[in-house]
């Protein structure tokens, strides 16, 4: 997944005029020793699926995996993230998958998702930095109305465990080794800047 994912589905969605099309929930379990396990669940409208399907070009309308052969070809280019588990499902409206990834270490997790992430081990405190969004240009508000009235269901949520018990976390609900963080899809563009930082 290329950087500033985010805004490229944004601006590729707009143009083929679909709405309500997109959640994400991202769960990650991340290890004492670098590895652990990455989840993610989607919902995508069926006409944009369908098309991305059925589209004789190599270029994808909405840069996510859908297949279970996306998948296996972005681990291919990044080794230490292997396919646990693939699960697709549909109703009248929607497409929903379910995928679980192992990551053997950061970077190898940081190239996957598109963003940077670094991470420090100072002896008893550890933390990790997510620059999920990182320097773009501000939105116009008439740009941020069109999202509201398009996009105001559609969420990125995030639900991350650690090894031990949360010190800080820049955003969202903690609990215990828990963060859990909630986001409209308007509301992340209305920021420049998107950086998340925790603290075990």
């Amino acid at each position: 997944m290329k950087k500033n994912t985010m805004g490229s589905l944004l601006l590729l969605l707009l143009i083929v005029s679909l709405t309500s099309c997109l959640t994400i929930t991202t769960g990650l379990d991340h290890s004492a020793s670098g590895a652990g396990r990455l989840s993610l669940d989607y919902r995508i409208n069926k006409k944009a699926a369908g098309v991305q399907k059925d589209s004789i070009t190599s270029q994808n309308l909405i840069p996510l995996p859908i297949k279970r052969s996306d998948f296996d070809e972005l681990t291919a280019l990044n080794p230490s993230v292997s396919v646990r588990s693939y699960s697709e499902t549909e109703d009248s409206e929607y497409i929903y998958i379910n995928a679980e990834l192992d990551y053997q270490n950061i970077i190898d997790l940081s190239e996957f998702l598109g963003f940077s992430i670094e991470s420090e081990n100072n002896g008893d405190v550890s933390s990790m930095t997510m620059h999920i969004l990182d320097g773009t240009e501000p939105i116009d508000q008439e740009s941020l109305n069109l999202l509201d009235s398009l996009f105001s269901e559609d969420r990125l949520v995030f639900d991350l465990t650690f090894p031990r018990n949360i010190r800080s976390s820049t955003y969202g609900s903690v609990s215990g080794r828990t963060v859990l963080f909630d986001i409209s899809i308007p509301d992340v563009f209305r920021r420049n800047n998107l950086v998340w930082s925790v603290e075990w």
